[in-house]
């Protein structure tokens, strides 16, 4: 090969982005039942791992230049959930996961203030 292919950063889950999965479960399950939440949760969680080989994807958060963000839905209208991570040498680090009716930039500026 001519061109050396890079491998996958490995992609980090923050307590923060866990505990948002909890709460995506959490009322997935109480609406829909076990099974959809499972689904809906997995399905978060395989684009969200994508990310180890396609975090450029994810478009710049403006108040916070060195974060990034994706948004991942099932359908193209409608809602769905952010998740909000940042790339070094060795890992993408996912910091949260937020439903996209949330108003997440701020609560994100709140979490972590610019210095």
């Amino acid at each position: 090969m001519s061109a050396e292919r890079r491998s996958a950063l490995p992609v980090k889950y923050a307590p923060l982005a866990l505990q948002g999965l909890d709460v995506v479960w959490d009322w997935n399950e109480k609406t829909y039942g076990s099974d959809h939440a499972a689904r809906y949760v997995d399905f978060l969680r395989r684009h969200i791992d994508a990310l180890g080989e396609s975090h450029p994807r994810g478009r710049v958060v403006e108040s916070r230049p060195e974060l990034r963000y994706i948004r991942i839905s099932q359908r193209t209208r409608g809602h769905g959930h952010i998740a909000v991570y940042r790339v070094d040498e060795d890992a993408v680090s996912v910091l949260h996961v937020f439903h996209t009716a949330q108003d997440w930039q701020a609560k994100l500026a709140e979490e972590h203030p610019s210095q």
